[in-house]
């Protein structure tokens, strides 16, 4: 069974959300038995040969510049910038189905060389509104600009996916929304790099948010935790990411909370299974907080509000759901004490592995790639 997949960006290392899914969906599929034509774009990642050893092929082609990008009023940037003649002459070469990987990587899907084609979408977001969201977030006004452009372009464009077979949404609500756009919208939930959960028992440490800093959605969730409910607390706290000391230094007044920054991956996983819990409130509700999977998985109780849980409400019985100052203090004050049983394991285990079973996913991808 010979794949072709393009991805939207260099997914090794995975340490983000979309290389994450990426990563981990070439791995399962490598494991039963694909034999994948990777074909990726990037622009800061930098081609990876770690890639190869669970690929066939690894071909790897530049995102253009905004100078260089054929510019339209109805195409995002970020899709634009993802054209390569390379990359349709490099399909063309053989008949196997195509997996498209994120929406921005799309541009090419509609060219006359690959009309006869076998084609699927793997969606990660509903564009449109990921990217208004950023733009709210954002301080940089030319990045902000950028956001609210690309946002109204999208708008367009994620409606136009009539030439695919299938299209895999990552949630209800994004499957909910493409089917007004296309007849077989599935759900095929997140890849990760989990096998089993692995939360101790017990009485942790301390308390911990994490995320990548460099992100406005993560920056402004730490400087709510910081400002309205952190510093109301006298427990032990770390907060831990990347380019946490340069992004949150200058609000850090509480000598109960400790800054780490950029963490490896080991490390972050170590400081999520030391915690005794994981604070995990969000202000944008869009697509699947891999942060919360790794948390499950990993950790001990998990305190989230209805913005990070709205993606996976499967997952609303494993965690406790709070949403103002108030309330995020008070569930705190009392998980603090509790100890964490064998029973929460059994039961975290019975639902995770029901709905984030990597080797299961990749089965289900599978049989709708080769209609087995």
């Amino acid at each position: 069974m010979k794949l072709n997949i393009i991805s939207l960006d260099n997914p090794f290392p995975p340490d983000y959300g979309g290389a994450i899914d990426i990563y981990y969906k070439l791995k399962y599929l490598s494991i039963i038995g694909c034999k994948i034509n990777l074909h990726y774009f990037y622009s800061k990642r930098n081609p990876s040969p770690e890639l190869e050893s669970i690929c066939n092929k690894v071909y790897y082609y530049p995102r253009k510049s905004i100078i260089k990008s054929n510019l339209n009023i109805l195409i995002p940037y970020v899709v634009s910038s993802r054209d390569s003649k390379e990359l349709i002459n490099n399909l063309s070469t053989n008949k196997h189905p195509i997996l498209f990987d994120g929406l921005q990587s799309t541009l090419i899907s509609k060219s006359n060389k690959l009309k006869n084609r076998k084609k699927y979408l793997r969606l990660h977001n509903i564009e449109s509104k990921y990217m208004k969201y950023l733009s709210y977030n954002e301080k940089n006004w030319i990045r902000k600009i950028g956001l609210k452009l690309d946002s109204f372009r999208y708008k367009s464009f994620e409606k136009k996916v009539s030439q695919f077979e299938t299209i895999f949404a990552i949630s209800e609500k994004d499957q909910k929304f493409y089917k007004k756009y296309h007849p077989n919208v599935e759900i095929l939930n997140v890849f990760h790099g989990q096998s089993k959960v692995l939360s101790r028992l017990g009485k942790g440490e301390y308390i911990l948010y994490h995320g990548n800093f460099d992100v406005s959605e993560n920056l402004n969730a730490a400087l709510f935790l910081i400002y309205k409910v952190f510093n109301n607390l006298q427990f032990p706290i770390k907060i831990a990411g990347k380019n946490a000391l340069k992004n949150l230094k200058p609000y850090i007044t509480n000598s109960n909370i400790e800054l780490i920054d950029n963490p490896n991956l080991g490390f972050m996983q170590k400081l999520i299974m030391d915690a005794h819990i994981n604070v995990l409130p969000t202000f944008q509700a869009t697509g699947v907080k891999l942060k919360l999977i790794n948390s499950l998985y990993l950790g001990r109780h998990c305190i989230v509000n209805n913005k990070m849980i709205s993606p996976t409400p499967q997952l609303k019985k494993l965690c406790s759901i709070c949403n103002s100052p108030d309330e995020f203090i008070k569930l705190i004050n009392e998980k603090i004490e509790l100890l964490f049983l064998e029973n929460d394991i059994k039961v975290r285990d019975s639902i995770l592995q029901k709905y984030f079973d990597n080797l299961e996913n990749s089965k289900k991808l599978k049989k709708h790639l080769f209609d087995e």
